[in-house]
């Protein structure tokens, strides 16, 4: 607990903390295992009721209140911009599928970059009692098919004892889960954090101890020594571990095994061995708030920046974290302890109305936050038609006074950040990986339109949809959409240093070829407009195409195809970036001073990595135009997150659509 926690408050100190979660698994794997295998050995069967009914007193008590607090935490300092998908994950963690939830996200593209919420750090107690739920059914499963067998005088007798059965069945599980965990790993490494077939190992592991050495106490000198080598293997990856390590496919093999040694060798009491240091009494007492102080420390670190403004620093979090033992304190006191023996939750069916109760409780609030959030000021009509509104604004010749404009922003932050979640056009866009083409048909029906356009590129030409559908309205233009999620329109291969394999690098060429092939089949497309987050990859030269250049060749060649295909091509340049943070949040968490959001113009534009704006510069051909908006988005020092009192982006990177939209007359005015 202690390196999960160091590690959150401080990851560049123990940049391997995270693995506290493996080794908490194995415990329980070994713990709970043991408690089944003498409930049953006892009884000769397993209440499930009753072991069920003792897992909601000891966890769920302490994690619905702290779940309530954290809620009433973010509806007061934490803006709306987030409640929503905190709500989610409030909802999720409630009902404990909260590791599928953070799995689904890692692969979502619009849900990528979100800010971590007060609970994320629920996904492991999640797992815990999926763990909690399945594991003694599969015990169940496994005496089962033991007995059968023995009855039959098929197998060896000593692997259709009890004992016997859940060794040989545990093990088979483990390796299969172990196998899954090194795959997925290998091939989804943000999903296979979460997902709880990849931990499942790690449960079997701790089982597999409890079952093989029941309790046995080793003395001596090479006891000792196993137990010395589990705890550095502990130490050694909680310190030498970082985020770039892949994980928890093989490398967890590292802490797990570690965990195993002082479980099985840690019997020894002497002063040289680590069972008597970590017998001592501090350790103990963490050990006995442990499951309060993971609950709270999460919460308090992620709940602090918004109300300090800043933030924290070494003192702030050395102050947090005495805040959160205390509480972890209290808690156990006041409500762990008197739950857990007391009378109120005494019985099975007690204990499982409370558990229903408390999820349908904190659901129900999950819901009312999000309906809340979205309770912000309509959007004033009017103020569409004002000259000032939106990109205006930077015009000096209309003296429109502060550029970010006079009034709150129109419509609100939490709206804008909203069309994250809820696209324009759902289902419009490809996901990141996988070839397939998906197009959608916008704009004036075809059979009455004057011609059709294309736009075409990743995420950033998908922003750039509802300043091409006002377009539309009034050309009489029919939209074919052709984007992909972080896969811009080049012949170069994109690289994204955050991607551990090259498959949606392929995947990502492979796209591009077949759009290309699509448009100039498609005769009634007559321009394409194109754009890209250019500035967020890097590229090289594809292995039967060499370039010089590969940033700037690349679209150039693409460019080169579409025009030979008897297209007009519009290509937007790259927009300015931001400082990083979700634009909408940082807005609401500074109301009335929008420049604490701005970017200096030499950061919004850096020059080395603009590939997209460098080739459109550099590249001159009939019916190639180029689409240039930098004024529109920055003066001479800043480029401004808000513009006459309009969000311009919707997240970190994306323009927002109201931001879109209200640029399509300066695109109109550059297209010929």
């Amino acid at each position: 607990m202690l390196a999960v926690v160091l590690y959150h408050f401080w990851p560049g100190r123990l940049s391997g903390g995270y693995i506290g979660v493996d080794v908490f698994f194995v415990i329980s794997g070994y713990l709970i295992t043991s408690h089944i295998y003498r409930e049953i050995q006892t009884r000769s069967t397993l209440a499930l009721g009753r072991f069920w009914a003792r897992r909601v007193r000891r966890l769920l008590p302490a994690s619905f209140f702290v779940l309530l607090v954290s809620m009433a935490a973010v509806f007061l300092w934490v803006p709306a911009t987030v409640w929503e998908v905190t709500a989610r994950q409030l909802a999720a963690s409630a009902l404990y599928v909260q590791n599928w939830a953070l799995a689904t996200d890692s692969v979502d593209y619009s849900a990528q970059h979100n800010d971590a919420s007060v609970v994320q750090h629920y996904w492991s107690l999640s797992v815990e009692e999926q763990f909690y739920f399945v594991w003694p059914l599969l015990v169940l499963a496994l005496l089962f098919v033991a007995r059968v067998l023995r009855r039959r005088g098929v197998g060896a007798a000593a692997w259709t004892t009890t004992r016997g059965a859940m060794i040989a069945g545990l093990a088979v599980v483990g390796a299969v889960s172990l196998a899954c965990s090194i795959v997925i790993t290998a091939q989804m490494p943000s999903v296979a954090y979460f997902v709880t077939q990849t931990r499942v190992w790690e449960f079997a592991a701790g089982a597999l101890v409890a079952l093989v050495f029941l309790d046995r106490r080793f003395p001596g000198v090479p006891a000792t020594a196993g137990a010395w080598l589990g705890v550095a293997l502990i130490a050694g990856s909680a310190v030498f571990f970082t985020a770039a390590t892949p994980f928890p496919g093989w490398t967890a093999l590292l802490p797990v095994a570690g965990t195993a040694l002082v479980l099985a060798f840690a019997g020894n009491r002497s002063v040289f061995g680590p069972r008597w240091w970590l017998s001592l009494r501090p350790m103990t007492f963490v050990g006995g708030i442990s499951y309060g102080l993971y609950l709270w420390h999460w919460p308090l670190l992620i709940v602090t920046p918004y109300v300090l403004g800043r933030a924290p620093g070494f003192i702030d979090k050395s102050m947090l974290l005495a805040a959160a033992i205390l509480l972890s304190w209290l808690t156990k006191l006041a409500i762990e302890d008197p739950l857990r023996k007391g009378r109120l939750l005494g019985t099975p069916a007690r204990a499982f109305s409370f558990a229903a109760a408390g999820m349908a409780v904190v659901v129900a609030l999950s819901y009312a936050l999000t309906v809340q959030a979205y309770a912000a000021p309509p959007v004033d009509a009017a103020a569409l038609h004002n000259p000032c509104y939106g990109p205006g604004s930077l015009d000096r010749a209309r003296s429109c006074g502060p550029v970010v404009g006079t009034q709150a922003p129109n419509p609100a932050p939490a709206l804008v950040s909203r069309e994250n979640t809820d696209p324009l056009h759902p289902g419009c866009q490809g996901n990141i990986g996988g070839t397939e083409l998906v197009s959608c048909d916008l704009g004036v029906d075809a059979a009455h339109a004057r011609t059709t356009v294309a736009i075409v590129g990743d995420s950033h030409a998908t922003a750039w949809l509802p300043a091409i559908e006002a377009l539309a309205a009034q050309k009489r233009w029919h939209i074919k959409t052709f984007t992909k999620a972080s896969c811009p329109a080049t012949a170069a291969l994109r690289v994204l240093p955050s991607e551990k394999t090259d498959a949606n690098m392929n995947d990502c060429s492979t796209w591009v070829k077949e759009v290309s092939s699509a448009l100039a089949a498609d005769k009634s497309i007559t321009t394409v407009f194109t754009a890209a987050f250019s500035t967020a990859y890097s590229y090289r030269a594809p292995a039967d195409s060499p370039m010089g250049t590969p940033a700037v060749q690349g679209y150039e060649k693409t460019w080169q195809d579409w025009l030979a295909a008897g297209k007009r091509v519009v290509a937007f340049e790259d927009v300015p970036r931001t400082n990083g943070q979700y634009v909408p949040t940082c807005l609401a968490s500074h109301p009335g001073d929008p420049l604490a959001c701005a970017n200096p113009v030499a950061a919004a534009f850096p020059s080395a990595t603009m590939a997209i704006t460098h080739a459109a510069e550099a590249f001159h051909a009939p019916g190639f135009e180029h689409v240039r908006l930098r004024a529109q988005f920055c003066d001479a020092k800043l480029c401004y997150p808000q513009v006459g009192s309009v969000i311009v982006y919707r997240d970190y990177s994306h323009i927002s659509a109201e931001y879109s939209r209200a640029l399509a007359p300066y695109v109109s005015a550059q297209l010929h």
